[in-house]
């Protein structure tokens, strides 16, 4: 939001040290969970700051077995932790897609009045690239986008695939200011304030109740 310019190259170069924490913390046999941006915090005001990942509350240690426990925050979470079958590492991914998809346009691919409407949206993997927001950003990053936010977890890019993309690696990443970004996040925040399941993160019996209500739908 403080960036005089600000364009595809500049996310590109944000979200791949994010995704290469995750691969390392996934080596390490640590799943985070709830990766959203308020969790993403640059080590300075510097430009050339490190972008570090923060926040390990809900994260625990994977050892290949599925987990169950339902928790995240609504609007970062993955499919497959709302359906209540068991989830791995993957959602790490779904999460950094949201993220990906926010930076690209100032707000959210799932966006409801409700956590039951939301947590529907996600289960279906219902998101659109709307106009005019999405007119100028290019077709490798919305391919990108595509693959993190696939509903099977089998379908969904891991890290090795979101960096070997040609957006993340690519010289042709577009360096074309985006003006429209840091005006659209700050509006997305002003609303967030009056609608605090946006970005908390929620764990076990709560998070269930919701989930099981969007069942129901």
């Amino acid at each position: 939001m403080e960036k005089d310019h600000y364009s595809e190259k500049e996310a590109a170069d944000t979200i791949r040290p994010i995704v290469d924490a995750i691969k390392y913390c996934h080596e390490m046999g640590i799943v985070h969970r709830d990766i959203k941006p308020e969790n993403l915090l640059y080590n300075s005001v510097d430009p050339s700051a490190i972008i570090k990942i923060s926040d390990f509350g809900l994260a625990r240690y994977y050892n290949d077995d599925l987990m169950t426990t339902a928790c995240g925050t609504p609007s970062y979470v993955a499919p497959e932790i709302l359906i209540g079958k068991g989830y791995d590492l993957s959602v790490d991914y779904w999460s950094i897609g949201v993220v990906l998809y926010i930076m690209l346009c100032g707000f959210p691919p799932f966006y409801e009045d409700s956590n039951e409407a939301l947590f529907e949206a996600v289960k279906q993997g219902q998101f659109e690239f709307p106009s005019p927001f999405w007119d100028d950003i290019s077709d490798m990053a919305k391919d990108l986008i595509r693959n993190c936010l696939q509903v099977n977890p089998r379908s969904r890019f891991g890290a090795e695939q979101i960096l070997a993309h040609e957006w993340i690696s690519g010289l042709n990443t577009p360096r074309v200011d985006m003006p429209h970004v840091t005006a659209k996040i700050r509006e997305y925040n002003a609303k967030r304030r009056f609608r605090k399941y946006a970005n908390t993160a929620i764990a076990s019996n709560k998070f269930m109740a919701a989930a099981k209500e969007a069942k129901k739908r």
